[in-house]
């Protein structure tokens, strides 16, 4: 649990620097992103804990960073861009998409018409409610305690004279 919440903490931070940061929108970075965290997921996996939540906490940063790696000129790429976006807000998959550095002489700038598609195909597939842009990485997990009946009943147990505990009584 303390590991979920302290990738939460990372991932959260690292979207908002990507969203907040123009240099950082960039193809080299999203390769970068996702290398580091298939290395956290793999280590995740050796350790045996896919099933704690970490992984899922980590999705949001996993599609920013193919959002910053998949092609973004026709039409059918901005379909197959909003299937692969649906842990990001339309707001964050739209800013990074402005923010998008093109590596110098090997891609364009994405266009104002690609953008604007993806928008309105957003828009559709989650409608026009108020998106947050920042994630609010003070938010805490719940801590889940498991709960294991004792064997032992009460009306069994024995309470010593010398913790002078006098003022308990039987029910």
């Amino acid at each position: 649990q303390a590991l979920r919440q302290l990738l939460f903490l990372i991932s959260g931070t690292t979207l908002n620097c990507l969203l907040l940061r123009k240099d950082t929108c960039s193809w080299s970075c999203g390769i970068q992103l996702r290398y580091n965290i298939s290395q956290v997921e793999q280590w995740l996996r050796a350790q045996g804990l896919q099933q704690s939540g970490a992984c899922e906490v980590l999705e949001p940063l996993v599609q920013a960073a193919q959002l910053l790696q998949v092609k973004k000129v026709t039409e059918e790429d901005s379909r197959a861009l909003c299937s692969l976006c649906t842990v990001l807000t339309p707001q964050q998959v739209v800013k990074i998409l402005r923010a998008y550095s093109p590596a110098a002489g090997l891609e364009e700038r994405v266009s104002p018409r690609f953008i604007s598609s993806v928008e309105r195909q957003l828009q559709d597939q989650y409608g026009e409610g108020p998106g947050q842009l920042l994630v609010d990485t003070s938010r805490l997990f719940p801590v889940h305690l498991p709960f294991t009946a004792s064997p032992l009943h009460l009306d069994e147990l024995h309470i010593p004279e010398t913790l002078n505990l006098a003022f308990l009584g039987r029910l």
